[in-house]
């Protein structure tokens, strides 16, 4: 499992407290608030770039997001945004007038609220198969396993068929599991373990070493076209252009780690057999050409290190061969055979 280069995001109780505003929504603003000119809102959020256009639109629409250039401002009705290196915070803004034509803005200290901020994991925010909104929940019973429906739809804002929703596709994909204490949740590559603060994620081959009980299957989740588009495209690069000196070696390697990886955390269907039968098609003929490779490697390796009388032997010896017109295959093998030697 490669490292997120991801951070965590904290998801403000003045965020999750917006009415009219959806968690896809609340997320896209916490992100903001955390990095006005992050360029990897997209990916923590898993849409596309026109997804993540219509989204800003709507925020900006609703007047909760302002865009120049490349930087976000976020905005909520009766506060402003102070950045700290330590983590943002919202503190209250109240405003009197001064005169007829000038107003005058004073920052109060920041308000105590019974909603508390949402940290979402960046194991959740870098994984591109669960939207926005189901990352959201996600986070918030990875800290509140036991959390009643009631006490969700009120620290998220969310209505009772939207939670219903959210939970149900979530069981679906057998990410969020049912257990006798609430919820647990598994996420390819992570299992999640219990603490002080509800839980936090650890990487399967950690969570093993550290006698964590790994007791769920990791779900499969990442449709088995991805995987063979990425793999092809590989394949295509290092065989072409700049890459035409990729070993037989190496291309069977990538391709023997991609149809694991199918096999691992891809869902079963018909997508996922067309994949592996075109990938182990194309694995048998690296196969091949690996071996071609390696015994003409080991051909010229044997010429190099015989002697003057070994050549000389050898040639004679397939010369003879030849001019009995002995069968191409028994040939290559017994050359073979006089190189192993």
């Amino acid at each position: 499992m490669k490292p997120t280069t991801l951070k965590p995001i904290v998801i403000l109780p003045e965020i999750l407290g917006l009415k009219d505003t959806k968690l896809s929504e609340k997320l896209l603003l916490a992100i903001y608030c955390a990095a006005p000119a992050t360029s990897r809102a997209r990916r923590a959020i898993s849409m596309t770039r026109a997804g993540l256009c219509k989204l800003e639109q709507r925020l900006i629409q609703k007047g909760r997001l302002t865009v120049i250039g490349d930087r976000h401002a976020v905005h909520v009705p009766g506060f402003e945004y102070v950045s700290h290196p330590d983590g943002g915070y919202f503190v209250a803004a109240t405003s009197a007038s001064k005169n007829e034509n000038k107003i005058a803005r004073r920052v109060s200290q920041k308000p105590q609220t019974d909603i508390t901020p949402l940290k979402v994991p960046a194991e959740l925010l870098d994984f591109k198969y669960l939207l926005a909104s189901e990352k959201v929940l996600l986070a918030f019973y990875l800290t509140n396993p036991t959390a009643s429906n009631e006490c969700v739809l009120a620290a998220l804002g969310i209505s009772e068929s939207g939670l219903k929703k959210l939970k149900h596709e979530l069981r679906n994909k057998k990410v969020l599991v049912p257990s006798d204490n609430g919820y647990v949740i598994r996420l390819p590559g992570y299992v999640m373990a219990k603490d002080s603060q509800g839980g936090h994620f650890v990487p399967d081959s950690e969570a093993v070493k550290s006698g964590y009980e790994v007791t769920l299957p990791a779900p499969k989740l990442t449709p088995a076209r991805d995987i063979l588009k990425s793999w092809a495209s590989a394949i295509k690069n290092l065989t072409s252009g700049s890459g035409t000196g990729a070993a037989p070696s190496y291309l069977l390697s990538l391709t023997g780690k991609s149809i694991k990886q199918i096999e691992v955390e891809s869902p079963e269907g018909p997508e996922r057999e067309a994949a592996l039968a075109m990938m182990r098609e194309s694995e048998n003929f690296l196969f091949a050409k690996n071996m071609i490779k390696k015994s003409e490697a080991e051909a010229i390796e044997w010429v190099h290190n015989s002697t003057a009388e070994q050549l000389v032997d050898f040639r004679v010896s397939m010369e003879g061969k030849m001019l009995a017109r002995m069968p191409e295959q028994k040939l290559l093998g017994m050359i073979a055979d006089t190189i192993s030697q």
